[in-house]
Parts: C-alpha cells; structure tokens; sequence
C-alpha cells in the first residue's frame, strides 16, 4: 500500500464531515430564519387584530444559533397562545 494513500483517504474524510457539518449549519440557520419569520407573521397578525405584540427576542449575552432558534420557537409558542386566547375571546363574545 502507498503512504501517500492513508493520507488521501483521511483528507477525504475530513472534506466530507466537514461538508455535512456545513450541511447541518445551513440548516440550522434556514430553521432559525423561518423561525423569526413565522414571529414576524403571527406578531402582525395580532397587530391587525388589535393586539400589541413583539416578535423580537432580545438575548443579553453571546448565544449560539441553537439557543437562539430555541428562543424564536419560545416566542412563536408564546405569541401563538396570545393569538389563541383572543380567538377564543372573539367567538365567546359572539
């Protein structure tokens, strides 16, 4: 076997786990983007309806990408229970 084979084989490798990581970066990001956008979609929503609402999340100290999606999906929850309880409210009151 050529030396020079071990080496080509684990720069493969390496190439190709960073490829996937990047991969999964990418996705992370294109989930956290929908997620600010689906906060942005429900905070007019309620905007129209009457209802004050901040589709922002402020993070106080450095956060990872991670956290921050877990922040975006907190304040969608948060936002859509608000959406609800007016809702309900509306078809009460009618």
């Amino acid at each position: 076997m050529n030396f020079k084979t071990p080496a080509l084989i684990a720069a493969l490798t390496l190439t190709a786990s960073a490829s996937f990581a990047s991969g999964d970066e990418n996705n992370l990001l294109d989930n956290y983007l929908d997620a600010q956008a689906h906060a942005q979609a429900i905070s007019e929503q309620l905007e129209t309806m009457g209802v004050e609402s901040n589709p922002n999340v402020e993070f106080n100290s450095p956060a990872t990408l991670s956290q921050k999606l877990d922040a975006y999906e907190n304040k969608i929850d948060s936002l859509q229970s608000k959406f609800d309880a007016h809702t309900s409210s509306a078809t009460l009151a009618n």
